[in-house]
């Protein structure tokens, strides 16, 4: 939790002396960078064109009325299937409700203008066994798109559809079911393996078929190439692997869920190759990372070449996790204009509050970052990570480019370091900008290679005001700074 000396005592600090402590550029006699217009007015446009769809409130069906029953034993997939046929089919769309008690069920495919509305305190069990997930549907696994395992929630080029209520959708995931294919035998190929070879060798996707026999884990809600989306109020516990995966989607609102799933690669969040994306008053305790921005691994995202655009991320708490808001590593489509603010992230078990992870075989290019007023707690290392050297490192012929991000009015209580930035000598990390900051304990040096444009601006580190990266961090000056 946040101790009492961390963010008051320092707010009123740089409030209060922030002519004093303006500092400009982070290496001495360099000139500060000419304000450029305010790109929060950019997020801000964004956020208002970003609406929920709406559905008609007279169209109510149940999976009661084809059969269903909501005992926990019962398989129910049928019954909720032709339920989504009748909402679908219904004038102007409309809403399944699933109410009393406890729904076991396969995967729930959604059709266009239909709402699924899990009700009260209504629990969604989703069986554990493989062969309901099949035949296989076009999805994607860490970035590389296949034609395998569905999605315990699924949706392929539909509109205006959505899942709320406050109910829990329960994937059921364990060490016996689901997690386990995470792990390969020494020297094996895994199916994930194998997906990623097939994808770098061109081979088409309608021929990458992955059936039961293989260990590809579903994610638990993808809507796939969707537009007008909303995802709001559930519970989300036990995921296979990733929890939240819209893909190539458009209009997307992602709203006060509670997402709890401590499994290998459970990121709360991970909008891929979207655009218009509002994540909002989430809560987040993952195994992995919280909220993850891509946009394809490698050669398949150099050929899809859909970036993710337009994202913002507003008051959501991040517990456990890799990364409080992470962008990559599959990220070869690139990514832009993401607006970050009003977040707080606070566990020892939270590696990194801002992170941004790419190498030289994604190569993709990640330009116009913006953060403001977000509190941590603690985080076991830094509070801001750009990793050239994550996976492959060095090794590729694409190299990754990073350019914009300005962070203001974060508060820090405990962390490793600051700052971990690692660029490439020939691909330099560009532009970043800590503004009206403060952090109340680092424990260690900051790591800065490869960066041109560092710039401090009333920045606080140990009590400290300080002009740049501690001591000992090499810092590459802006060109043509002086």
């Amino acid at each position: 939790m946040m101790t009492k000396d961390t963010s008051m005592l320092d707010r009123r600090m740089l409030i209060a002396g922030g002519g004093a402590l303006a500092v400009g550029a982070a290496v001495a006699g360099h000139a500060a960078a000419p304000a450029a217009a305010d790109p929060w007015a950019m997020a801000a446009a964004i956020r208002a064109r970003i609406r929920p769809p709406v559905f008609p409130a007279g169209n109510r069906f149940t999976p009661q009325q084809f059969g269903g029953r909501p005992d926990g034993r019962t398989l129910a997939t049928e019954a909720i299937a032709r339920a989504i046929r009748a909402a679908s089919q219904a004038r102007g769309g409309g809403t399944v409700v699933l109410d009393g008690g406890v729904w076991l069920t396969g995967p729930i495919h959604l059709r266009s203008n239909v709402e699924l509305h899990v009700a009260g305190d209504t629990v969604v069990r989703f069986s554990t066994d493989p062969a309901l997930y099949f035949p296989p549907v076009l999805t994607r696994m860490e970035g590389n798109e296949l034609m395998g395992i569905s999605p315990l929630i699924y949706a392929f080029e539909a509109e205006n559809i959505a899942i709320t209520g406050t109910g829990v959708l329960d994937g059921q995931a364990d060490e016996d079911h689901w997690w386990k294919w995470a792990y390969r035998k020494p020297g094996a190929e895994s199916s994930g393996m194998k997906l990623r070879r097939l994808a770098e060798e061109g081979v088409p996707v309608s021929r990458r078929v992955f059936g039961p026999d293989t260990t590809i884990r579903p994610q638990f809600i993808q809507p796939y190439r969707c537009r007008n989306v909303l995802i709001e109020g559930v519970t989300i516990r036990r995921s296979p692997m990733w929890e939240v995966h819209p893909v190539e989607c458009v209009n997307v609102t992602v709203r006060s869920l509670k997402i709890s799933s401590h499994g290998p690669n459970n990121d709360g969040c991970d909008p891929e190759s979207c655009r218009d994306v509002l994540i909002e008053d989430c809560v987040f305790d993952t195994g992995d990372d919280c909220i993850a921005i891509k946009s394809g691994r490698n050669a398949d995202g150099r050929r899809l070449a859909v970036p993710a655009e337009n994202i913002i991320v507003a008051g959501c708490t991040m517990a456990d996790g890799h990364g409080g808001v992470t962008v990559g590593s599959e990220i070869s489509g690139g990514v832009r204009n993401v607006f970050v603010e009003r977040c707080k992230m606070d566990s020892p078990n939270l590696n990194t509050a801002i992170r941004f992870k790419n190498n030289a075989a994604r190569g993709g290019r990640l330009e116009n970052i913006h953060v403001r007023d977000v509190t941590v707690g603690q985080v076991g290392h830094a509070a801001i990570t750009i990793d050239y050297n994550y996976e492959e490192g060095a090794r590729g012929a694409f190299l990754p480019v990073f350019d914009t991000l300005t962070v203001e009015r974060l508060m820090v209580g405990r962390c490793e370091r600051v700052l971990d930035l690692q660029g490439f000598a020939n691909a330099p990390i560009r532009n970043i900008t800590l503004r009206d900051t403060a952090v109340t304990h680092a424990a260690k040096p900051d790591i800065v290679s490869n960066v041109e444009g560092l710039r401090y601006d009333n920045v606080r580190r140990n009590g400290v005001a300080v002009t740049g990266p501690t001591p000992g961090a090499p810092v590459v000056p802006a060109k043509g700074s002086g």
